[in-house]
């Protein structure tokens, strides 16, 4: 039998948590080949200062978003999840939610498109982008309240929905970006790219969300009531949320004070590689945590416990030679996609994608401190993160853009291992330590065999065999060391079906009958 992830009796076995996994998984990967292809075309059909000038617009975004977040996306999805648990109805804390978010939003949208022309001669030292500045003014009424939405249907565990969204709203936005390019729209045809992604996302969403609220005319009433429960759990995750804007934002606003708008378009290409594989990471822990929630709400505190084992199992074998992967391939990776002119970001690409190892791990924690209500916690881990960032900040005059990875690097492990420690004070925590020590072997066996070969013949066009390459030596490692077990093969049987699941066990060196059996 399959070795639930968590208990039977909960809603919460192995399957479950893996196709919620598959689910947001697949979106990452089609997302990422999507992204991939629209950002090889935008890499080369605008200049390296405009490219600089995305990540300086998207800072805008993203500030936008975290000055009217109060910290509500990540309590509404915790409260959401709990309730569940308990069977409890969770409308009230919804609509108090989307309420607030109004109040916030609007008068933020406004006044960046009020104030385009200081905004752009403050972070750009020109007026040049004020335009596009009022274009994401636009745009902000609508990312501002898309996250909270997808943070209850992650709450409600509807992580397919999560994931069909995801994919349709980031091929709209490739799709008019890229139609905007052609048509010579330039930096503005972008952020009008961004615009229709993003309205899309935005109805997609609330159809699902207004399908969850149960109206009554006490609605309003009872909800003006919850909002103040609701902000006193999220104003420590709020504070956490700045410290973690600051640590986010912090080294590219480094480059845009001290270097030029080409350096911050070097290093934005470098970090939007490496947070490909961040993404993946937290779409894995993102499956995880409505049922972690669930769990939680019904004080099953054996099942978080099997749950943090199970999954780090499954977390370090996908992941660790991903990463390892993509360490040994910095340079093609950054070539072939961004453009020989961003060749100098693969040593960025590398150092990052070296301290990502942690992300190996990290998703099978993912969330727990907001599950166990310890807002004050995530904030200190914050603020850690920040003192550590500024300890090493002297690598940067000496380093460059290769410090600043350095110091991202360093805190984030730092930072992972704080959190482990204090985790390990509320729960029990089990690692599937075995399986990790394997999969760290079989993924350092297949970058030897791929650097030796890159040796012999390199070419940045050769990066899907050097990929194909790694992956049948990790597949002929795991099947060597028997990594995979007959839980795992069942596993696979129940999530796929019998017919692919016994071809996986041919391959994996198993006899066709324990799938039978």
């Amino acid at each position: 039998m399959v070795v639930d992830v968590l208990s039977r009796d909960s809603e919460l076995n192995a399957v479950s948590v893996v196709l919620g996994s598959i689910y947001l998984t697949l979106q990452n990967i089609i997302s990422t080949i999507i992204g991939i292809f629209g950002y090889t075309f935008m890499a080369r059909m605008i200049t390296q200062e405009q490219m600089g000038a995305i990540a300086g617009l998207t800072f805008i975004i993203s500030l936008v978003q975290l000055l009217s977040d109060f910290g509500l996306n990540a309590s509404i999805a915790k409260f959401v999840s709990e309730l569940k648990g308990r069977r409890e109805d969770s409308s009230k804390y919804i609509f108090s939610a989307l309420s607030f978010r109004i109040i916030l939003s609007l008068p933020l949208a406004l006044m960046l498109f009020l104030f385009s022309n200081d905004i752009s001669k403050l972070l750009f030292k020109s007026s040049i982008f004020s335009s596009a500045i009022k274009l994401i003014a636009i745009d902000s009424i609508f990312i501002s309240f898309s996250p909270l939405l997808n943070s209850i249907l992650w709450g409600s565990s509807m992580l397919k929905n999560m994931a069909i969204y995801g994919i349709t709203s980031t091929s709209m936005r490739w799709l008019a970006i890229v139609f905007s390019l052609v048509n010579g729209y330039g930096l503005n045809g972008v952020i009008i790219g961004w615009i229709i992604g993003d309205i899309v996302f935005f109805f997609m969403l609330s159809l699902t969300t207004s399908r969850l609220i149960k109206f009554n005319r006490s609605m309003l009433h009872n909800s003006i009531k919850k909002l103040s429960e609701l902000l006193k759990f999220s104003w420590p995750i709020y504070v956490a949320s700045i410290t973690s804007f600051l640590y986010t934002w912090y080294d590219r606003a480094l480059v845009l004070a001290y270097l030029s708008l080409t350096a911050l378009g070097i290093y934005n290409v470098a970090y939007t590689a490496f947070s490909v594989l961040v993404t993946m990471a937290s779409s894995l822990g993102s499956a995880l945590f409505p049922y972690y929630g669930i769990a939680y709400g019904k004080n099953d505190q054996n099942s978080i416990t099997l749950g943090i084992k199970r999954a780090s199992r499954y977390t370090m074998l996908i992941l660790f030679p991903l990463i390892i992967g993509l360490i040994i391939t910095s340079k093609p990776v950054i070539t072939l996609f961004a453009g020989q002119q961003y060749e100098e970001g693969w040593v960025v690409l590398a150092i990052l994608s070296s301290f990502g190892l942690v992300y190996g791990i990290s998703p099978a924690f993912s969330n727990l401190l907001l599950v166990y209500g310890k807002t004050k916690v995530i904030l200190l881990l914050n603020l850690i993160s920040i003192v550590i960032s500024l300890a090493f900040l002297p690598l940067v005059w000496f380093l460059n853009l290769a410090g600043l990875a350095i110091v991202r690097g360093a805190a984030s492990l730092i930072t992972f291992l704080l959190s482990l420690h204090f985790l390990s004070r509320i729960i029990k925590i089990e690692i599937d330590y075995k399986a990790g020590l394997e999969a760290i072997f079989s993924s350092i066996v297949m970058a030897i065999v791929v650097i030796v070969f890159q040796q012999v013949l390199y070419s940045k066009f050769l990066l899907p065999l050097y990929i194909v390459l790694g992956g049948i030596t990790y597949a002929l490692m795991i099947r060597l060391l028997k990594v995979i077990n007959k839980e795992d093969i069942q596993l696979i049987q129940q999530i796929t079906g019998e017919k692919l699941a016994t071809y996986m066990a041919k391959i994996l060196g198993f006899n066709e009958d324990i799938i039978k059996n």
